[in-house]
């Protein structure tokens, strides 16, 4: 894995929670879709799944969006309410190679995000010994990680176990994650789907033809 992705992980990494968490972090401007970093990716969630404009930003540089319940969002439950209200996040950044050669990388991110480093890149505290990386999934072009955060939450309180994904999309490397909040618990084995769901709809909304192996998420290996 080169130098530079693994500081791209690392900016990933440190930046998305860290936004998700941040008090009044949901709660904004509700829209289905949004275009990002000049039109070079369009993010899209699954049904029910609305993207909280004000607390996601970008630039040429990268982008950060929240996703929450477009019931919650639009303040209206004819905006609709996806059955689980997890925290959907999404971080990019530009210079990734095609999905299937970001891919090959996929062991050494995963030795990355166990290394102290990476664990430290995880922590809401960056505290490496607050984190554990519990499961490991390669499946199509995607690196699924089941993470354990105990760090102390300075702002919105999430649960200490969620999923992140990782893959390449048009050029973008992408982190996808799904949380959830103490006071409205998802289960993980829903939080993993509604995170393979939010893929699906990324790959629909920014096709390319070889890009996540046609979304299939079929098992490939796994990690515990």
């Amino acid at each position: 894995m080169s130098t530079w992705i693994s500081r791209a992980l690392i900016v990933l990494a440190a930046g998305g929670l860290l936004a998700a968490c941040q008090p009044g972090a949901t709660g904004g401007q509700a829209t289905r879709s949004i275009a990002v970093m000049g039109g070079a990716l369009t993010i899209a969630g699954p049904a029910g799944y609305c993207i909280d404009r004000t607390a996601s930003r970008s630039g040429p540089d990268g982008a950060f969006v929240l996703l929450g319940s477009c019931a919650s969002l639009g303040r209206s439950l004819s905006f609709g309410s996806p059955r689980y209200p997890a925290v959907l996040t999404v971080s990019i950044l530009p210079g990734a190679p095609e999905a299937a050669t970001f891919a090959q990388s996929f062991d050494a991110i995963d030795a990355f995000f166990r290394s102290e480093a990476g664990r430290r890149a995880l922590a809401r505290s960056g505290e490496a010994a607050k984190v554990a990386v519990l499961q490991s999934e390669k499946r199509g072009d995607v690196l699924f990680l089941r993470v354990r955060d105990q760090s102390q939450d300075e702002g919105r309180r999430v649960e200490p176990e969620y999923w992140r994904a990782i893959f390449a999309l048009r050029g973008q490397i992408v982190t996808a994650s799904a949380l959830s909040v103490p006071e409205r618990p998802v289960p993980q084995t829903a939080k993993r789907r509604i995170l393979e769901e939010l893929i699906a709809r990324l790959v629909a909304a920014n096709p390319v033809a070889k890009d996540i192996g046609s979304a299939d998420l079929s098992p490939e290996e796994s990690n515990g």
